[in-house]
């Protein structure tokens, strides 16, 4: 078992009961089909600290990038196993879990200051309506091993809404709280309504409109 795969078993064990062990910033965009959520991107940096070990594990030709079988080595090996943890990505409809039918497009890297990050994309089994049904999306590991944070700087983004008008409001979620209960995640509710349509498509002036002039 490799250093990284190992992740899936620490997570359970009692080592897990001392605090997180992996840091990992994240970035998700919610991915929209004719205005329904189809997908969730996922973008993920690791820290320093770990992403050390990765790069020696798997950087075999040590050029600081993962390419070719270097990368299909890192997700055989390290990103294949999180699976079993909703890939610590955890979608709510109606405050219930929805579950992904498989992840794809997986490419691992290395910045330039040295950080691991993964990309990846979460497909969803059934579109989900945002205005028919309440939505929201939260990064964690429930056993608290690895400490998944949202970025300060575009934690959730919005691709492909063209007739929605699409926000989100970040909180603490109380109800579904982790790690003993000690532990409440960051959660991020999708707020989203029909664009209103352009009254005056001509781009003219309607009546009632004030012109400056000088």
């Amino acid at each position: 078992m490799t250093l990284v795969a190992s992740i899936s078993v620490l997570a359970t064990s009692q080592t897990a009961l001392a605090h997180p062990h992996v840091w990992i910033d994240a970035n998700t965009e919610l991915v929209f089909e004719n205005d329904k959520i189809t997908a969730v991107r996922v973008h993920w940096v690791f820290d320093d600290l770990f992403s050390m070990a990765m790069i020696d594990e798997f950087d075999q030709n040590h050029d600081t990038r993962f390419f070719g079988d270097e990368n299909q080595t890192v997700h055989d090996n390290a990103f294949i196993a999180l699976s079993e943890f909703s890939w610590m990505t955890h979608l709510r409809k109606n405050e219930e879990l929805v579950t992904f039918s498989g992840a794809t497009d997986f490419v691992a890297d290395i910045t330039d200051d040295r950080r691991v990050t993964y990309d990846f994309v979460l497909t969803l089994a059934e579109p989900i309506d945002p205005i028919k049904d309440a939505v929201s999306l939260s990064v964690y590991d429930a056993e608290y091993y690895i400490d998944v944070a949202y970025t300060q700087v575009d934690p959730v983004v919005f691709t492909g809404a063209k007739n929605l008008s699409c926000y989100f409001e970040m909180s603490e979620d109380e109800k579904n709280r982790i790690y003993f209960d000690l532990v409440a995640p960051v959660r991020a509710d999708l707020n989203c309504s029909t664009k209103v349509a352009n009254s005056n498509p001509s781009g003219g002036l309607a009546p009632g409109d004030f012109v400056l002039v000088e």
